[in-house]
């Protein structure tokens, strides 16, 4: 019997304590939808921004991928103990993951499933493509150590020695970086933006109920009940926030990245649904910690 009655007792100071909430925040409604909607402005921006900037990362990280496949071209006198020598030089080097040889018939082959190349493939009367080294790269930018190992050595094309030079792959390598910075910071500086507005909103009801929570704190009521209606409503501006943007996502994502896609042949984002999805609960996630965190900030008076 003394358990159901604990029970009771805690569902009944339970929905107080909510009633109490509710109380706190019917007078504030309109405050408090502005400041949803200004929230859930400043978070649908943001995302719809990374959301372009992951893609386009995304799009990029291939293109790096494929660029750390450096290719050293190989000159048609070539014999075969210099191509083997060469081949170890290269594998000794630092940032190298390993090499292997790609004759003319492989490389021509290859060309004929490009779709820019198979056109020079098929307008030529010989194989144009030279056999090469490909080496598998930790990065676009190692690729400066091995363009100057294979530019004097006689295995190489005297012509064209490598696929792409150092000054290329320092600057893919450099640009992707800043990339991942940007998407880093936009979220930074949209979660600072709905804190700073959250927390106007959440200091000026607590300077309006200022009397009463001076009541409240003189009749024993526990801080955390007091504080409870403030991080409820930061908790609720966040998930608000979130759907909105949320709902610009998913039509960003459904109707705007396509006809990018569609419109624009030299910027292919591909498909957003996992990004959409990694994006919303980035947002959920962080703008309820940020919110919340906020709330506690605002200084209850004693």
């Amino acid at each position: 019997m003394s358990h159901l009655a604990s029970a009771v007792w805690a569902g009944r100071y339970a929905f107080n304590v909510l009633a109490y909430c509710a109380r706190c925040w019917r007078g504030r409604l309109g405050a408090w939808l502005a400041t949803a909607a200004a929230i859930g402005g400043v978070l649908s921006l943001a995302a719809a921004a990374e959301l372009f900037l992951v893609l386009s990362e995304r799009s990029l990280s291939e293109q790096v991928r494929d660029a750390s496949e450096f290719q050293v071209f190989l000159a048609d006198t070539a014999r075969a103990d210099q191509v083997d020598a060469l081949k170890g030089k290269i594998a000794a080097l630092p940032g190298v993951r390993r090499v292997t040889y790609r004759s003319k018939v492989d490389a021509l082959s290859l060309a004929r499933h490009n779709s820019t190349l198979a056109t020079i493939a098929d307008n030529s009367d010989v194989n144009p493509f030279p056999a090469s080294l490909v080496v598998d790269l930790s990065d676009p930018s190692a690729a400066e150590q091995v363009t100057t190992l294979v530019t004097q050595d006689p295995a190489t094309d005297r012509d064209v020695p490598s696929s792409y030079t150092p000054a290329e792959g320092r600057n893919l390598s450099a640009f992707l970086s800043m990339a991942q910075g940007v998407v880093v910071g936009i979220a930074l500086a949209a979660l600072a933006v709905a804190s700073l507005v959250a927390f106007v909103l959440l200091r000026s009801e607590i300077r309006a109920r200022k009397a009463e929570l001076r009541i409240l704190t003189l009749v024993g009521t526990p801080r955390p009940v007091i504080r409870l209606p403030v991080l409820l409503e930061a908790v609720a501006l966040a998930i608000t926030g979130t759907v909105v943007a949320s709902l610009t996502l998913t039509f960003v994502g459904d109707h705007v990245v396509p006809a990018v896609n569609m419109y624009v042949p030299f910027l292919q984002l591909g498909s957003a649904t996992g990004a959409v999805a990694a994006i919303r609960a980035a947002t959920l996630g962080s703008s309820v910690v940020a919110l919340g965190a906020c709330s506690l900030l605002v200084r209850l008076p004693r």
